[in-house]
């Protein structure tokens, strides 16, 4: 699968307002493989992501398979 070190959890330098007035600010950055990036509003959610990706063949995957479990 992916290299457990090329995928790494840093906080932003200050959060992201994206979507709704209603959602909270991305706080959390999920960074690799290679130049990928996944934002996240909770580091919860971030590390989750991070373990779902290291298992995964491709970020599609990674990506269908944290929505099903995030829920």
């Amino acid at each position: 699968m992916i290299d457990a070190a090329a995928i790494t959890i840093s906080p932003l330098a200050k959060p992201i307002y994206s979507g709704d007035w209603h959602d909270k600010p991305l706080r959390w950055s999920v960074d690799g493989p290679n130049t990928e990036v996944q934002q996240f509003s909770t580091k919860k959610d971030a590390t989750l992501y991070r373990r779902i990706r290291r298992q995964s063949a491709s970020l599609l995957e990674a990506s269908n398979r944290f929505v099903r479990e995030a829920v």
